[in-house]
């Protein structure tokens, strides 16, 4: 009897890391690459400085609050791929702009809290012509912005805000 549940025991603890490995989302079963999608987010949340990680890698991304406003502010982006979101892996050439962000709260049929932004058309992009909604992802150590085409697949354009 004793040996069956070492046995059962050490089954499910090899699932767990099949199961990580197969999420494509973290090196360990018991942490995601990237946070889960918020369904709850503010915007004091996210203002800081975001550095991108894997298909992002280069690109900045600085969000300021703007006083006497709970819901966002202004933004720069260095290096910000054109293609939106329809093009995920197609993501063009890269650019610097700036405008404004806020955060797009749960509900109308979504079930997660998102980034949105509004660049001021920088020369030579169309306006809708780059991503402009990201999700948010928050833990008890890291936030992440992401573009998520697909939630079983650990998203490869995220950016994670500096910390310390």
């Amino acid at each position: 009897m004793y040996r069956r549940r070492v046995r059962v025991a050490g089954g499910v603890a090899a699932l767990a890391a099949v199961a990580g490995l197969l999420s494509g989302c973290g090196s360990d079963a018991f942490e995601r690459c990237v946070p889960e999608a918020a369904d709850t987010a503010g915007a004091a949340q996210l203002a800081g400085t975001f550095d991108g990680e894997l298909e992002a890698k280069g690109v900045r991304l600085t969000l300021a609050l703007t006083p006497g406003t709970a819901q966002g502010g202004s933004f720069t982006a260095e290096n910000w791929p054109t293609g939106d979101s329809s093009f995920h892996a197609h993501l063009g050439k890269a650019f610097s702009g700036s405008g404004t962000w806020v955060v797009d709260p749960a509900g109308s049929g979504r079930d997660r809290t998102t980034l949105l932004l509004d660049f001021a058309e920088p020369e030579g992009i169309m306006q809708g012509d780059t991503l402009d909604r990201l999700s948010i992802g928050i833990d008890a150590k890291r936030t992440f912005v992401y573009d998520d085409p697909d939630p079983d697949v650990c998203p490869k354009f995220r950016l994670r805000l500096r910390t310390g």
